[in-house]
Order: C-alpha cells, then sequence, then structure tokens
C-alpha cells in the first residue's frame, strides 16, 4: 500500500513539473527595443494581436499610454516584410524595414521621414498570442534622417517559453511638422566671408588714417 501511495506521489509530481506556465509578461521591458541608442519610454504587455482589423488594434496600449488617438503607421508580416505601404504622416512619407535574426526572437529595424517630425511612436510586436507594446515618446525624425533600433522578445507564451516573431504593428499619435532651419548654399558662405573681409578692410582703412592724422594735428 505504501509503495502504491508513494508511485502515485511520484507520478503527481512528474506530472506538476511538467505542467505548462500560463502565458506572462516574463521579463520584457522597455529595454527591449531601442531606436538610436535609446530605449522605449514605456511599455505594456496584453493578450491579443495589434495588427487586427483593418487599422489595427490601438486598444490594447492606448488607456496605459495616455489615451488619445492613434493611428495606424503600417503592418508587416511574419517574415519581416511590410504588409501594403504605409500611411504617411501629416504629408510625409514614412518608410520603415524589420530584419529578424537567427531564431525569430530578436531583429533590427529602421524607420526614415520624408519631412521633419515630431510624434508619439509605438510599435505593437506579437508573438504567441500576446503583444508586446513600445512607446517612443515626442519621437523625432529628421527629414531624410534614417534611424536604426534593435527589438527583442522576452515574454512567455502558454507554455511558458518565449515565442518567436508573429508581426508587428505600428501607430502614430500627437503628430507635428517640425521647422528646420535651411542650410546655407555654398555661395551664402562666400558672400558672408567677402561681407566679413570687406568689414575688416574698412576698420583697418580707418584706422590707417586716423594714426596718419595724429602727428599732423600734434605740429
Amino acid at each position: 500500500m505504501k509503495a502504491l501511495i508513494a508511485a502515485i506521489l511520484l507520478v503527481a509530481s512528474s506530472i506538476a513539473v511538467a505542467a505548462p506556465t500560463g502565458a506572462s509578461s516574463g521579463t520584457a521591458s522597455i529595454n527591449d527595443v531601442t531606436l538610436a541608442g535609446q530605449k522605449a519610454n514605456n511599455f505594456v504587455w496584453s493578450t491579443g494581436n495589434a495588427q487586427s482589423g483593418p487599422n489595427g488594434d490601438s486598444s490594447l496600449f492606448s488607456s496605459s499610454f495616455g489615451g488619445g488617438t492613434w493611428n495606424l503607421l503600417g503592418k508587416v508580416d511574419s517574415t519581416g516584410a511590410l504588409s501594403g505601404s504605409t500611411n504617411s504622416v501629416l504629408g510625409s512619407n514614412v518608410t520603415l524595414s524589420f530584419s529578424l535574426a537567427s531564431g525569430s526572437k530578436s531583429g533590427t529595424w529602421t524607420i526614415t521621414s520624408s519631412k521633419s517630425l515630431q510624434m508619439d511612436l509605438v510599435l505593437g510586436i506579437h508573438a504567441g498570442n500576446a503583444t508586446g507594446s513600445f512607446l517612443f515618446d515626442n519621437l523625432v525624425l529628421n527629414a531624410g534622417q534614417t534611424r536604426s533600433g534593435t527589438f527583442a522578445i522576452n515574454w512567455n507564451n502558454n507554455g511558458g517559453q518565449v515565442p518567436g516573431f508573429s508581426n508587428v504593428t505600428l501607430f502614430t499619435s500627437n503628430a507635428s511638422l517640425r521647422s528646420v532651419a535651411p542650410v546655407p548654399e555654398p555661395s551664402t558662405y562666400a558672400m558672408l566671408l567677402a561681407g566679413l573681409a570687406m568689414v575688416g578692410w574698412l576698420a583697418w582703412r580707418r584706422r590707417s588714417q586716423f594714426a596718419a592724422s595724429v602727428p599732423a594735428a600734434a605740429a
């Protein structure tokens, strides 16, 4: 009898050890997505897919990131390729690229804007039936400048394992165009230097005339 009870307890123990762990945020944090060397400003994990629906599902993060209106920027599929085209932001064309590392649990990404913008940007990374949403608050993109970043998945699926990349959806909010002073043309610099040279020559000429007139006045 004791041997039977011990055998039952051993089997139960082995089953308990083998039981899968439920989905959770694991060790995911703002450190998991960077852009131009800067980590995300905020992070929230939730079950669901931010890519759901024609305009994406911003409800997975909007209340955590202060609400407001979030507009779909673009959708990226499981291979890292853009699905369709990105939506323009205040007339600016935004280019995105994603590259997956081996194992599809991390990678790199870039973003380029044709105009100078300031906006809030969210990357909703979907993996294992959950989405990790990463916020870049007041992100500044200069016209024609490409910014590069990294991303990693560190939450757990229903089996307690880190899932592979499924897709990513990007959203924008509070966008505004930035006024950037134009860079002077080379001819402008030449005119400026010529003007400075003329001012210097006139100052030297006046000092020379004054110095020459002092002995004559004393005599």
